[in-house]
């Protein structure tokens, strides 16, 4: 039986037990399904509950199936060569994770290093300036997930969900992200998660290769993949190729567009990351006064978007983070980019999130990109623009900032703020460096805003920084709906945000089991997870 219990917010364990048992009328164990806040009545913020008396869990339904292929494939995975993945994000990290559940001892191929190097070369960057190539907020241990701000929510249609969530869980995320309506676990909580996870694959026998750069492969007669190069000449013998490098791994794109695989331009999106005082976000959506009717609310999140159909154009809030910190997101000394993460406890002075502008085809042309690389173009003139507006030629470690009344303004900043961000910053023309289309886009959205949360454009303490460039990858690798290969190659799979068919880590993650769950059909022939019920869902 499933069914809702609705409690004012500042209830305890013990009023939701009361409220199911008078629901049923009789002391029945229970488990929560969902849990979200309703918060749409300043005056009455609500909990509202999904409940189920049935205690099966999914996962162990899933986890009896994964027991059965890999009994049938233990004979078969000693006679193979290894498969090999590349990149260590979530598409990677659970599509590597899924094959040695079934015995395909994958190697795991990282061009960064472990986590734990990875955050003090961050720590370098940000108090001085130092860019490492292959470890900064895009690449290393647990990929470019890892720095924005471990948001677990996704949008997307899974039988792979639970079993992710469950994963998390079992490497030291808390319980309930297997039911809240936005799970997070933190940049600070998921660098633990990955770091014992790619540990635990370590110690169970999985070959994982830090500091190891991707930079080709070789083919049989047929297009079949039977071997990959690292930048330093070594070579690995592989039966088949999992690629999951990231949205910002070009060098790869440039590898692939060389080698003739099919690729398409796909539509992204750009703009700025807006931050304001978190308690200014907390009033907005709670109302004011909310601290004494609320004492230990959550810090709040927003969801922002509007969609104008005759032009074509959507400007919507992206990556969230609630209590959080605006990040130099940059990967390479040629440009600069920005993001945004929060800790567990969303406890910072600050919110901010991406506000962005959908990025078509017809845009780039009317600019005269063309071509399947023409939004990584426009990233790059971008990028490099926003970077000397601050910052000297060689370095990207200071972020272009400017107030955000005047961005809507079209009045230069002399000076900015208060920001949580841990790099320098420092007051940038931000309105005289987008296209006009763009520029267009964010102001208009902006007002938009205002109508939904007021003080949202207008408060004085609002600042925007710049360039939100990264939201997604600009191209998409194609791939069989059913095999999931690459037309060109019978063995490579394009995995998660970087191949086009991911928008966040769970989705990413998703795509990785997706993708070792295809190489795992065609060997075995069949896919005994794919009955009526469970069958696998397209691309997200």
């Amino acid at each position: 039986m499933r069914f809702q219990i609705i409690l004012p917010y500042s209830h305890s364990d013990e009023q939701l037990r009361e409220a199911v048992r008078q629901h049923l009328g009789t002391d029945t164990p229970f488990r929560i399904l969902k849990r979200s806040v309703d918060a749409r009545q300043h005056r009455n913020i609500r909990v509202e509950y999904s409940i189920s008396t049935d205690l099966t869990d999914p996962v162990d339904a899933l986890r009896d199936r994964i027991a059965v292929q890999r009994e049938r494939l233990k004979t078969l995975a000693r006679s193979k060569t290894p498969p090999l993945v590349v990149g260590s994000g979530p598409g990677g990290l659970f599509c590597a994770y899924w094959l040695q559940l079934h015995a395909l001892q994958p190697i795991l191929l990282e061009q960064g290093p472990p986590m734990r190097r990875r955050v003090r070369d961050m720590a370098r960057f940000m108090k001085q300036g130092e860019l490492h190539p292959w470890s900064n907020i895009c690449f290393g241990a647990g990929g470019a997930g890892t720095y924005s701000d471990g948001k677990l929510i996704t949008r997307i249609r899974s039988p792979w969900i639970p079993f992710i969530m469950q994963t998390f869980v079992d490497y030291g995320a808390p319980e309930n992200i297997r039911y809240l309506y936005n799970p997070h676990l933190g940049s600070n909580r998921i660098r633990q998660c990955i770091t014992r996870m790619l540990d635990d694959l370590g110690q169970r026998g999985m070959e994982i290769r830090y500091d190891t750069r991707f930079t080709g492969y070789e083919t049989d007669g047929e297009g079949r993949i039977i071997a990959a190069r690292s930048a330093a000449d070594e070579r690995f013998s592989l039966d088949a190729l999992f690629l999951a490098t990231g949205h910002s791994s070009r060098e790869v794109y440039a590898l692939l567009r060389g080698r003739q695989v099919a690729m398409s331009l796909k539509e992204f999106a750009m703009g700025v990351r807006v931050e304001h005082p978190a308690e200014a976000i907390n009033a907005m959506q709670y109302g004011s006064g909310y601290q004494k009717r609320y004492p230990r609310i959550e810090t709040a999140q927003y969801r922002l978007a509007k969609t104008w159909k005759e032009d074509n154009r959507a400007v919507y809030s992206f990556c969230m983070c609630p209590g959080g910190y605006v990040l130099n997101a940059s990967s390479d000394t040629h440009g600069v980019v920005t993001n945004g993460m929060s800790n567990y406890r969303k406890s910072g002075r600050f919110s901010n999130a991406a506000i962005v502008v959908n990025v078509s085809r017809e845009d780039l042309a009317a600019l005269g990109y063309d071509g399947t690389d023409a939004g990584m173009e426009l990233q790059r003139e971008l990028e490099e623009r926003f970077r000397a507006a601050v910052n000297t030629a060689g370095s990207c470690s200071v972020l272009p900032g400017q107030r955000l009344a005047a961005f809507l303004d079209g009045r230069h900043s002399k000076t900015l703020g208060e920001t949580s961000c841990l790099n320098p910053v420092a007051p940038a023309p931000m309105h005289d460096l987008f296209p006009t289309f763009i520029g267009d886009g964010l102001r208009r959205g902006f007002a938009r805003f205002e109508h939904r949360m007021r003080g949202f454009a207008t408060h004085p303490q609002a600042q925007v920084f710049g360039i939100e460039s990264r939201t997604s990858a600009p191209y998409r690798i194609d791939r069989g709906d059913e095999t999931l290969t690459s037309p060109q190659h019978p063995n490579l799979y394009p995995v998660g945000e970087g191949a086009g068919y991911a928008g966040g880590i769970t989705s990413a993650a998703v795509d990785g089991i997706r993708a070792a769950q295809a190489y795992i059909t065609g060997l075995l022939g069949e896919d005994i997870f794919a009955t009526a019920s469970e069958r696998l869902p397209r691309e997200p």
